[in-house]
């Protein structure tokens, strides 16, 4: 009997560590969803408000809301009018290059002196070092006046490197009138510039290499 209740016990003991450590795994807010892509070979949790599409190559997450628009520069302005506004848009690919190759490669317009011996030399407001989490890496923000998108590379060895894309969004920048991102901040459901920086770091911080 006491044997019994000694194996019982210890089936106890070993589940509840189970237990324990696939709840650290597996996010419990209800909020986020939970993501795996083994061709991209990364996994992250994500607020389910946002939308996820992915290829072999790229997951994207997005987000748009019903708002009149020219388009992701709304100052400069097209012919053609949008009904509804991206305010949430990030790209995540992998490349099968080492970090300063993905670089040369995906933004060549970096001058050859921000690369010696194959690294990465910074240079503030134009290469900056960043680290979120676990990761940390290079960015890069290539537009004006609020346009454009922030690249981050993150590298995974040596001949591996994670880029991410992060859209700006110019009308929710700062840059424009403040009355014209007013008139955005009352949509039902908006993404505000505070709100999109905390779900990217959110992103970044569960985000775990295959």
């Amino acid at each position: 009997m006491k044997k019994t209740i000694f194996i019982l016990v210890i089936i106890l003991v070993v589940g509840g560590v189970w237990f324990v450590n696939r709840q650290k795994e597996t996010p419990q807010d209800d909020n986020l969803t939970f993501y795996r892509n083994s061709n991209v070979g990364v996994s992250f949790s994500y607020p389910k408000i946002l939308n996820l599409n992915a290829t072999l190559e790229e997951i994207e997450l997005h987000h748009d809301i019903p708002y009149e628009n020219h388009g992701d520069c709304d100052m400069m302005g097209d012919e053609n009018t949008y009904p509804r506004l991206t305010d949430f848009k990030v790209t995540i690919r992998k490349t099968g290059k080492g970090l300063v190759d993905t670089m040369k490669i995906n933004s060549p317009y970096i001058p050859q002196e921000n690369f010696i011996n194959d690294t990465v030399v910074p240079s503030p407001g134009f290469i900056d070092p960043f680290k979120i989490g676990d990761h940390e890496g290079y960015a890069i923000y290539e537009g004006a006046e609020g346009c454009g998108q922030t690249t981050y590379y993150i590298p995974r060895g040596s001949n591996e490197t994670l880029v991410i894309n992060r859209a700006s969004i110019q009308v929710l920048s700062g840059v424009v009138s403040k009355e014209k991102e007013e008139e955005v901040l009352v949509i039902p459901g908006v993404i505000s510039r505070e709100k999109y920086e905390e779900m990217f770091i959110l992103i970044l911080n569960s985000l775990k290499f295959l």
